[in-house]
């Protein structure tokens, strides 16, 4: 897989992306990063997704990245995005890669699709996210700046993947996630200190 071309006019960002893909390969159990579409379960997960959001989740090829064990499955453009982005992406994955390492393939499955509830009430799935939303917070705060990660407009796009279709309406509590974003970030203020 081509290393993200756009980020030519940010030569650090690109250091820092490739650094990361580094870290992946030679990680004990290699984490590979691979298109989604031109993998028929993945096909078959978008067809499944659009079906049970009732068409709200139509863009799961096109926009969204997922983790199976130690593969990171990528849109198409994925090559396209900037380094920053990208980066960013990706350590969020990892975070993923770690829960399967942590819980295996049958929990996690179990945990991330099904218990207590699939949709509306999914704790688990939204705590698996959040752990990942935590580092994604984080990563921002380490590129562009605390006051990257305090934007209200960020805080308004991860309240409505919570709630919203996006990841079948997980936790529909969105004062909750605000609360988890306010403790990370007071997380990560600390630890820049």
């Amino acid at each position: 897989m081509k290393r993200s071309g756009v980020s030519e006019i940010h030569p650090a960002s690109r250091r820092r992306l490739e650094a990361l893909f580094a870290e992946m390969a030679a990680r004990a159990q290699p984490v590979r990063v691979v298109k989604k579409r031109e993998h028929w379960h993945q096909r078959a997960a978008a067809r499944a997704l659009w079906i049970v959001t009732l068409g709200g989740q139509s863009t799961y090829l096109s926009h969204y990245v997922t983790t199976l064990g130690h593969t990171i499955y990528v849109p198409d453009d994925f090559d396209e995005w900037p380094a920053d982005q990208a980066w960013e992406v990706l350590r969020h994955e990892l975070v993923h890669v770690s829960q399967f390492e942590r819980h295996g393939w049958v929990l996690m499955t179990l945990l991330y699709g099904v218990l207590p509830l699939p949709a509306g009430l999914a704790w688990f799935r939204a705590r698996l996210e959040w752990e990942a939303y935590r580092e994604t917070l984080r990563c921002i705060a380490e590129a562009s700046g605390l006051e990257a990660a305090r934007d209200p407009a960020l805080h308004r796009q991860i309240i409505a993947r919570f709630t919203g279709p996006d990841y079948g309406w997980m936790w529909p509590f969105p004062r909750r996630v605000q609360r988890w974003i306010d403790e990370a970030l007071r997380e990560i203020e600390a630890g820049a200190r």
